[in-house]
């Protein structure tokens, strides 16, 4: 069955049948409700634009707090095995050290040029040992550290994410107030993206019905298709057209 008309371009259509495309009564009337239609456009614009941009945010809050969850819930074994890399690496490196104090002493004891040329290859190859075991520890201090500082950074993060999330729900009522820690913080999050998923949506269903009947109306008053354009777009052409006309 065929989509009745809106309302207001059956309306529209009586009055040119009666009154003729001319009559400048008419020509106000239907570029007042095109008006009344690009302006309820834009506000539905405005608000599905709205909630996308919440949506958005908790997504990007969502973002943070799982990988937040991730980190910690790998946290203890990475630490141990952090932690165990260390202390290998400096065990290692005083073996080295001491490995290189003996070779210094058979150098110091050498009398002979082929026990003292021996002896000094011997104390080259100890110390280049010594300087790959150092930055080996190095290394590993360094990964400790920085496991250590991630720990910090994230645990710091996490009352700025609550911090986010209650600036969005004071905007969406139905939201949880105040999700606290990173698991409230996912399921949060996936709530508000259904929320503005299911409410962007019918906005945007209800944008789609008015910009249908200002198209219906331009198309009508006009006299041709302009089935594609903004409420606006079509508000612009009446306007354009009406001052083009006899009063």
């Amino acid at each position: 069955m065929r989509e009745r008309p809106p309302a207001a371009i059956q309306t529209h259509r009586r009055r040119v049948r009666a009154a003729g495309w001319n009559n400048r009564r008419v020509d106000d009337r239907a570029l007042d409700d095109v008006r009344r239609l690009a302006s309820r456009d834009a506000e539905l614009a405005a608000e599905a634009a709205r909630l996308r941009r919440l949506g958005d945010e908790a997504d990007a809050v969502r973002a943070r707090a799982e990988a937040t969850e991730a980190f910690f819930a790998s946290y203890p074994v990475e630490e141990t095995r952090r932690r165990e890399a260390t202390a290998a690496a400096r065990e290692e490196r005083e073996h080295r050290r001491a490995e290189a104090a003996r070779a210094e002493a058979v150098l110091s004891a050498a009398r002979k040029d082929e026990e003292r040329a021996a002896a000094e290859r011997a104390v080259a190859r100890a110390a280049d040992r010594v300087s790959d075991a150092e930055a080996r520890a190095a290394r590993a201090v360094n990964a400790e550290s920085e496991l250590e500082r991630a720990a910090a950074e994230l645990g710091a993060e996490i009352p700025a994410l609550e911090q986010r999330a209650a600036a969005v729900s004071a905007q969406l009522p139905e939201l949880p107030a105040a999700p606290a820690g990173p698991r409230e913080l996912i399921e949060w999050a996936s709530r508000a993206r259904a929320h503005v998923f299911v409410a962007a949506g019918q906005l945007d269903a209800q944008r789609d019905r008015v910009i249908r009947e200002a198209n219906e109306l331009g198309s009508m008053l006009l006299g041709e298709p302009v089935y594609g354009s903004t409420p606006a777009q079509v508000r612009n052409r009446i306007e354009a057209t009406i001052g083009r006309l006899p009063s």
